[in-house]
């Protein structure tokens, strides 16, 4: 009787241990399921943020490409109130571009505006951008009637095979260089200044200063050496002739030609929008240096040489810009970091626009400029001619960013 219960309890035993292997089963079953899933989660969104930061880099890609055509149209001789009219629609305005869903929704495009840049096919997908004003107190985003050349471009980028969109969307204006005070700009608390001797060279500032200084040490030291080289009248306001126009004017400096943070911020606008970034020491060529037709913005992060060519636009170097043999320049040229800017070597030379060297690895503070050196003694004649038109051209110039959102 006693062996007959003892079986019975193994027997219900084992029993147990089916229950317990099955509930196991389940619990393996319900893990690799919810391992699947989450599996299948994560791909869906690493999927969905690849899609998405391709819609992104599309979108700006668009942007990129509409902001050097309005570049190239305002270049062409169209103007910005023209370009704005001819995206109006059917209702007689421009859609508002403070909201994309005027421009996109319900997975349709929905404004009436003609795009800026019609549906264009770039790496996985296709972007399209529209061109509106920017809001001043004076004009709306819907006015095709423009007085700054401040526009909005709106981009929408799209992924064809999943439909994932982005909208970004800037405002730009043409990048200007604020007014020089002189042919040729000196900041700092003093110069090292040796001018031509020859007295076929000259400076003519025209409407400004024929040099332009901020310093009283700077101006005295300047009218010394050239009084004592008997070249002071070659240095005139209208021309390379007559009274001496070397003034010492700080009012009339901007801060992006008078502080290390306003150079220094100058320099980053510029080399954003340069043509050629290039690392010195560098001996510019043609190709790279521009004409009046095509010009180029130039940076050399280092010295740099100009030598027996011509070129036109804006020429940055931050180390020595040596200027050697016939050589002509129409635009700007600024030497900064290091300041220096010689003249070497026989044959001639003339700039068009205006000359800044300012020395700010040499700043004690941002107020307080290192001593730039402006020596044009080196041989050949130099001809420097101030010419508001040369230094800001009217188009051609191209557009920087004033703000940028993604929507």
């Amino acid at each position: 009787m006693k062996y007959s219960q003892s079986l019975k309890k193994i027997n219900n035993e084992k029993g147990m241990v089916l229950i317990i292997a099955v509930m196991l089963l389940a619990v393996l079953v319900l893990v690799g399921f919810t391992a699947l899933n989450m599996t299948t989660t994560d791909m869906k969104i690493s999927s969905n943020y690849r899609s998405g930061s391709q819609a992104f880099y599309i979108a700006e890609a668009g942007l990129e490409n509409a902001r050097d055509q309005l570049r190239i149209n305002i270049a062409g001789g169209s103007t910005m109130s023209q370009l704005l009219a001819a995206r109006v629609g059917s209702n007689g305005v421009l859609s508002n571009s403070d909201n994309f869903t005027n421009f996109y929704s319900g997975g349709v495009f929905v404004s009436d505006d003609t795009p800026y840049i019609s549906d264009t096919t770039f790496g996985a997908g296709t972007y399209r951008v529209y061109l509106t004003n920017a809001a001043t107190a004076s004009e709306s985003v819907t006015s095709a009637t423009d007085a700054d050349d401040r526009v909005t471009l709106t981009s929408i980028g799209r992924v064809t095979n999943d439909n994932s969109l982005a909208v970004t969307q800037i405002i730009v204006q043409p990048f200007k260089l604020p007014s020089f005070p002189g042919a040729i700009v000196l900041p700092g608390p003093n110069v090292n200044f040796n001018g031509a001797n020859s007295n076929a060279s000259g400076v003519s500032g025209a409407s400004e200063s024929a040099i332009s200084i901020n310093s009283a040490a700077a101006e005295s030291s300047i009218e010394t050496y050239l009084s004592g080289i008997g070249r002071l009248d070659n240095y005139g306001c209208n021309t390379m002739t007559g009274a001496a126009c070397i003034n010492n004017e700080p009012a009339e400096f901007d801060p992006a030609y008078s502080t290390v943070s306003g150079i220094n911020n100058l320099y980053n606008t510029i080399k954003s929008v340069a043509d050629h970034v290039l690392t010195g020491p560098q001996t510019l060529n043609a190709a790279q240096v521009g004409t009046t037709t095509n010009r180029k913005i130039v940076v050399v992060e280092g010295a740099a040489t100009l030598s027996a060519l011509n070129g036109a636009g804006i020429l940055v170097v931050t180390g020595q810009l040596t200027l050697s043999g016939n050589f002509n320049y129409d635009g700007v040229i600024i030497c900064i970091g290091e300041g220096r800017l010689l003249r070497n070597g026989g044959g001639n030379g003339t700039v068009n626009g205006g000359i800044l060297v300012a020395n700010t690895n040499g700043a004690t503070s941002d107020t307080v400029l290192g001593t730039p050196t402006f020596d044009t003694s080196g041989g050949g004649n130099t001809n420097i001619n101030y010419a508001a038109a040369s230094i800001n051209p009217p188009g051609g110039r191209p557009f920087v960013k004033v703000s940028w959102r993604r929507m």
